[in-house]
């Protein structure tokens, strides 16, 4: 299963948004693997995504972790957080019945 969360930020803020993450574990319990990107997102700042594998059995525990993980983010001013779990392309075709090869 892959979790998809985008987080935004205001540029002005990034240090402190740099010390938290610093202060964070790098190894989050049910996580196989976490792989953030940054991009500049204009007039929102800046912009993370993170992509987060875990095994189906371990989703809620988790996601329970993930949020854990985030919490501290919240007092920053101007952050945002969205979640969405990701499908892979040959799922998506198993969803219309169908195979992609």
């Amino acid at each position: 299963m892959i979790l998809m969360i985008t987080v935004n930020y205001p540029n002005h803020k990034s240090v402190e948004m740099a010390k938290l993450i610093l202060k964070q574990p790098r190894e989050i319990p049910y996580v196989k693997k976490w792989r953030v990107f940054n991009t500049y997102a204009g007039n929102d700042g800046m912009k993370q995504y993170h992509l987060i594998y875990t095994d189906k059995e371990n989703a809620e525990d988790a996601f329970m972790e993930i949020g854990k993980y985030f919490m501290p983010f919240h007092q920053i001013e101007g952050f945002r957080i969205q979640s969405e779990v990701l499908i892979g392309t040959s799922d998506g075709f198993k969803l219309l019945g169908m195979k992609w090869e």
